[in-house]
């Protein structure tokens, strides 16, 4: 890969020694955009002089097209995260409509059991209508995929090939970066490394997704999720990656959102315990406790020395009042992380409210 410097850029013209110095931001020109001093004494690019910048120029070109495209993209994302939390919302609108447990039934007065039976009636009809509808809105969303790759000509590029020794470097700039990112949480500079990675081969979906983690684990959510959308344009279906934006997503608040992309994870891996814990979090900050101590169980049954689903489960019983069950449940996480502060203040809230309870009977009795 050729460095993007003026003193190793060479002239596209293999007849000419000299190095790159201008170049053409004219649109419509058919000659080298890059072009050195010879070319310009042959006259090239003479009839558009005024579209001619020093080489300074195109660095600051390419840095400000990056920014552009990269808000282009995060715009692009936030349409179709739009799209998915509408999906998102008619499911979970079909479920409430149409799914109820026996007991739930007979909790219904006749008014409402009437009503609940005309609509599942009903439903084989509207599921398959549905279902058409669906189907045909994603075909010709993937139809007019096709047809802007087709129209940008993206499966034509040929600069984006990276060499070996630009892999190998990039994989061993990773590797330093991992060290420090998960072993030594110094993710400030595990981030530097990771984007020295990056320079040597912007795909490395690893040095990406890593890169957004050390971000989330620094709290700078916003920019975490930026970098993760880069590593899922890489590979849409890894599990860490679709949970790093569910966390981020979480701890914005951005709760349904954060589902969503959870159960994208779940959904390539039914047993993957970080996107449990993070869907059963925000089941408990969303107070669906029940669905939560669910989630939170598989995930437990799957890893019982899952520290954060440790602390998850004892979060779903503080919020309950069960401060006994939940303290035990803090302890066991506090076992695997001793100086988990976080953890250690919700015990002791736990404790505090325990002591107070205790206080209060005593006085009442007295």
């Amino acid at each position: 890969m050729q460095q993007m410097n003026a003193d190793t850029i060479k002239c596209p013209n293999s007849e000419h020694a000299n190095d790159v110095k201008l170049i053409c931001f004219n649109e419509s020109c058919k000659a080298n955009r890059l072009y050195c001093i010879q070319c310009m004494k042959d006259g090239t690019h003479i009839s558009h002089p005024q579209n001619q910048q020093e080489l300074p120029m195109l660095f600051e070109f390419i840095e400000k097209t990056e920014k552009e495209c990269n808000d282009w993209m995060t715009s692009l994302n936030q349409q179709m995260d739009l799209a998915q939390q509408s999906f998102y919302f008619l499911l979970e609108g079909i479920r409430s409509k149409y799914q109820k447990t026996k007991e739930q039934f007979l909790n219904l007065n006749s008014k409402q059991m009437n009503s609940f039976f005309v609509e599942i009636i009903q439903f084989k009809s509207v599921q398959q209508t549905i279902k058409d509808q669906i189907e045909n809105s994603i075909k010709e969303l993937q139809n007019q995929m096709e047809k802007l790759t087709y129209g940008l000509k993206l499966s034509e590029l040929n600069y984006c090939s990276i060499s070996d020794s630009n892999i190998q470097k990039s994989e061993e700039l990773y590797k330093k970066g991992y060290q420090l990112y998960w072993n030594d949480d110094n993710y400030k500079e595990a981030i530097k490394m990771f984007d020295q990675a990056l320079i040597f081969n912007s795909t490395h979906q690893l040095s990406l997704q890593c890169k957004a983690q050390s971000l989330k684990m620094l709290g700078q959510y916003n920019e975490a999720i930026i970098w993760i959308d880069k590593a899922l344009q890489v590979d849409p279906k890894h599990c860490n990656s679709l949970y790093c934006k569910a966390e981020s997503l979480r701890m914005l608040g951005q709760f349904n959102e954060a589902i969503i992309w959870a159960d994208k994870a779940l959904e390539i891996d039914p047993k993957h315990c970080s996107s449990l814990f993070c869907k059963g979090t925000i089941l408990t900050q969303l107070r669906m406790f029940n669905e939560a101590m669910l989630v939170i169980e598989q995930s437990l049954s799957i890893n019982p020395n899952n520290f954060d689903s440790l602390w998850s489960k004892g979060l779903c019983l503080q919020q309950q009042n069960q401060f006994k069950d939940a303290i035990t449940f803090y302890e066991k996480a506090l076992t695997i992380i001793p100086n988990h502060q976080w953890t250690k203040n919700r015990r002791d809230e736990c404790l505090k409210a325990l002591n107070n309870k205790s206080l209060f009977k005593f006085l009442k009795i007295y």
